[in-house]
Formats: C-alpha cells, sequence, structure tokens
C-alpha cells in the first residue's frame, strides 16, 4: 500500500506521521487497501471553512472517499481521517456479512473423481455429468484435502474458469443427498 500526499505544506510532521500510523494500522492484517491519495486544498465555500481534505483510497475495486473542509487544515486532516476510518471499516463490515451470507449447502453434488494430492488440487464429477477442478483452498466446512478420496460424495459451488469449470467451494455432502 501506497501513501501520497499532495499539497500540506501547512501540516506539521507530527500530525502527519499520526495520520500515517492510523492509516497503517488500518491495513494492518488486511490487503484490501491499494492506495491512499490525501489532497488539501483551499476552497472557496466560507460558511464550512475555507481548507478541504479529502482521502481518497483504491480498496480492491472499490473506491473509498471522505472529505472535511474547516477553517484550519489540521482540523480538516482530523475530521477526513476520522471519517475515513468508519468507511474503512464499514466497507469491511459489508463484505464480512455478504461472506456469511452464503447458502450453508451448495446447491451442487458430486463424487470426488480424482484427487493429486501432491500438486494440491484434483477434480469431481458432478450428478449432472460435468468435470470440475478444484483447489485445496476450495475445501471447507470440516473437509480436509488431505483426507479426500475417489469416489467421496462432496457438495460443491462452481463456475467457469479459464480452462472449464472450477469449484469455489466444496463441503461436505449433506447426510440425506441422494446417491447418483
Amino acid at each position: 500500500m501506497e501513501i501520497h500526499w499532495v499539497d500540506f505544506g501547512g501540516v506539521d510532521e507530527r500530525q502527519r506521521a499520526s495520520v500515517e500510523e492510523r492509516i497503517l494500522a488500518l491495513a494492518e492484517g488486511h490487503s484490501d487497501l491499494i492506495d491512499v491519495r490525501l489532497t488539501a486544498s483551499t476552497t472557496p465555500h466560507h460558511r464550512q471553512g475555507a481548507q478541504e481534505v479529502r482521502i481518497v483510497a483504491e480498496a480492491r475495486g472499490k473506491e473509498i472517499v471522505a472529505a472535511r473542509t474547516r477553517d484550519e487544515l489540521g482540523l480538516a486532516l482530523d475530521e477526513a481521517i476520522d471519517a475515513f476510518e468508519r468507511e474503512v471499516r464499514k466497507l469491511r463490515d459489508v463484505r464480512l456479512k455478504q461472506r456469511h451470507e452464503r447458502p450453508p449447502e451448495p446447491p451442487e453434488l458430486g463424487i470426488v473423481d480424482r484427487v493429486l494430492a501432491e500438486d494440491g488440487y484434483g477434480f469431481i464429477l458432478t450428478d449432472a455429468g460435468d468435470r470440475v477442478y478444484f483447489h485445496r483452498n476450495a475445501v471447507k466446512h470440516g473437509l480436509e484435502f488431505e483426507s479426500l478420496a475417489d469416489g467421496q460424495r462432496v457438495a460443491l459451488n462452481f463456475e467457469a474458469g479459464n480452462d472449464g469449470l472450477q469449484a469455489t467451494v466444496v463441503y461436505p455432502a449433506p447426510p440425506d443427498a441422494p446417491t447418483p
């Protein structure tokens, strides 16, 4: 992640370091923040203040924007970084909620056709007759890649990949799953 400062001549180094620390703390343990740009400018809107701070960040396919206008540049910067932190947390909460809203059981059923344990992938034959590639990282919810066996019944979600169908997640088959 890179942090870019544009036109911040009126901010002391201590405040600048504090803001960078807060941005780096937000990024710690996450890979979603790619590029953060802080821009200061003078605005003609005197009712709200004359100094505007705008923080724009690229966050894996999403743009996060926080801006504040105040009489003093330092105050505008403090308020903008507060707003920026709230927006980043809000985006992460939404993404986390979307991840947990996925259905507990995938709609497709199949059997493990082949596991290449040393290479970390394998293939599943769906009940519909499709051959689906899966990577060890797609195996979830109690299944262990190392213990998968040919002929084992599984449930899965898949999508079109570059070279054919690819499993996005492989689950244990429900106990009441019909046999093919």
